[in-house]
């Protein structure tokens, strides 16, 4: 019975050592799940997440640009929240569904992602050199890589198009690999599960997506 306790609290440790650890990661889960699903209530989950993440970069961890990088997350999910709601409230036309970009599209994404990593990258190391408070940047285009497309996934997201899943997954992955060559596998360890999560998402739109008499956005 003992063994069985220590082995379920060695379990929710990997889900965070505090109560708002925990909260935040629940949270995330919930919400990848919910956004998987195409249910709105994703979204609240996801700004409770990204809100106890930036109090926590901040005061507990004193990750500075980790917190500031929480904090622009509550603006883009408010505004994806936004999106959906609208969505949903103009459902009688039948077009926001899940859709591919067209091939151009994702050409034009493709390479604009790539100038955004190589400016947030540079950007980061020269400032950096000049604010005190900022760390020197650890594996600098990893990070910058992840940045980037997570933003860049988040706005896909809002406009369900198909490629966010494609965004996170690389995300999720490289996600797994940086904390733990960090040295924090409870945090590699809630990477993989938003990577399976990442994988069931886009099993769901891509069911809902066969259902569709378009298979592209062609706009």
């Amino acid at each position: 019975m003992e063994n069985n306790i220590l082995a379920t609290i060695e379990w929710l440790q990997l889900l965070g050592s505090t109560p708002l650890e925990i909260i935040a990661t629940v949270s995330a889960i919930l919400g990848v799940i919910l956004i998987a699903r195409q249910s709105i209530w994703g979204w609240p989950l996801g700004i409770l997440w990204a809100s106890i993440s930036a109090w926590l970069a901040i005061t507990e961890w004193q990750l500075v640009s980790d917190g500031i990088l929480y904090l622009t997350y509550i603006p883009i999910q408010l505004y994806c929240w936004r999106v959906w709601a609208k969505g949903s409230a103009a459902r009688e036309e039948a077009s926001f569904v899940p859709v591919w970009l067209a091939r151009d599209k994702q050409l034009a994404l493709f390479f604009a992602t790539v100038l955004c990593i190589a400016g947030w990258g540079f950007g980061i190391t020269a400032l950096a050199a000049k604010v005190s408070w900022i760390p020197q940047p650890s594996l600098l285009w990893l990070d910058s890589v992840t940045t980037v497309l997570s933003f860049f996934a988040q706005f896909l997201q809002a406009r369900k198009r198909m490629e966010n899943w494609v965004g996170w997954c690389i995300v999720n992955v490289l996600g797994i690999y940086i904390y733990w060559v960090k040295g924090a596998p409870i945090y590699s360890f809630q990477y993989a599960i938003f990577l399976g999560l990442g994988i069931y998402g886009w099993i769901q739109w891509h069911r809902s997506l066969k259902a569709q008499p378009l298979a592209s956005d062609l706009s």
